[in-house]
Order: structure tokens, then C-alpha cells, then sequence
């Protein structure tokens, strides 16, 4: 009898167990990683994101330079390549000077690459440029990867903005 009762109890506890909570399977594909899924990533990122681009468009480069990591990899819409951000710098300070470029952030989404924890932005900016006095405008589109605080890499594809 007590054998049946200490059964009969184990049973009844299983069956109260919490079960696991399913595994993240997340959306997408990335061809060179298959494994790779995406979910929705937190809006630290987004407002971490929004930070770099005021400092952008402040011109605070020291500021710009402790939020990017010091081997940062960006590859810009014409195929250059930057790897640190002291070159980084150097680019802005030329490209502040020569054309007083402001970024206009109209959208944003943070996500999150399953299984491996990635944390990315993918955001889509208005980029207004002075240069003699005409003024031009081109959508950029920056696909960026925050890592330990920092923005790591971004890539940035650029088209003209649709006439108005």
C-alpha cells in the first residue's frame, strides 16, 4: 500500500511540474549561418541606437568613439571599408567639415539573431548634406550589431530620396 501511495504521489507531482518553457525558434534565415533565426530585440538598443545618431549629429566625435568598439567594422554604401574606430573618426571629422551631414532616424527595429544572442539594429534615415549651399538628400538604410555596450559593425546601403 505505501508503495502504491508513494507512486501514485510521484505521478501526481509530475504532472504539477511547470513543463519548460518552449525554446525560441525566432523568424528569417541568414544564408551564410542557416542555424540563425531572429526575434524581436529590446528597445535599449533602439534608444542606445538614437544616442550614436545625436552624437552623429552633434558632432561630439568623442563621444561617437566610446560608443564605438575599437576594432569597428563599417562598410559604407560605396564598398569602403573602416576597422577602427580612430579611422572612423577621421572620416567623420572630413565629412563633417565637407558637408554638414544630419541624420533623420524615421524608423527602427531591433532584433536579436536565436540562437546565437546578437543583438542588431536595422534602421532607416534620412541623410540631409550641404555642400556650396545645395542641399541634397539620400535614404540610408544601416543594418548595425551592438555588442558589449558598443556598436561593433554596421552596414550602410544608400539610394536618393524619392522627388517630393
Amino acid at each position: 500500500m505505501k508503495k502504491a501511495l508513494l507512486v501514485f504521489t510521484i505521478i501526481i507531482l509530475a504532472s504539477c511540474a511547470t513543463p519548460p518553457a518552449p525554446a525560441v525558434e525566432g523568424v528569417g534565415f541568414f544564408k551564410p549561418m542557416p542555424e540563425e533565426k531572429f526575434i524581436t530585440g529590446s528597445d535599449d538598443t533602439t534608444d542606445f541606437w538614437m544616442k550614436y545618431i545625436d552624437a552623429h549629429n552633434n558632432r561630439d566625435i568623442e563621444a561617437i568613439k566610446s560608443m564605438s568598439a575599437d576594432s569597428i567594422y563599417i562598410l559604407g554604401p560605396d564598398g569602403s571599408e573602416i576597422r577602427t574606430n580612430g579611422a572612423q573618426a577621421a572620416v567623420l571629422e572630413g565629412w563633417f567639415a565637407a558637408s554638414n551631414p544630419k541624420w533623420d532616424v524615421y524608423w527602427a527595429m531591433p532584433y536579436k539573431s536565436v540562437p546565437s544572442g546578437a543583438e542588431w539594429i536595422i534602421a532607416g534615415h534620412t541623410v540631409t548634406e550641404t555642400v556650396e549651399g545645395n542641399e541634397t538628400t539620400a535614404m540610408h538604410m544601416i543594418d548595425g550589431e551592438i555588442k558589449d555596450g558598443k556598436v561593433a559593425r554596421f552596414f550602410v546601403y544608400a539610394t536618393k530620396a524619392p522627388a517630393e
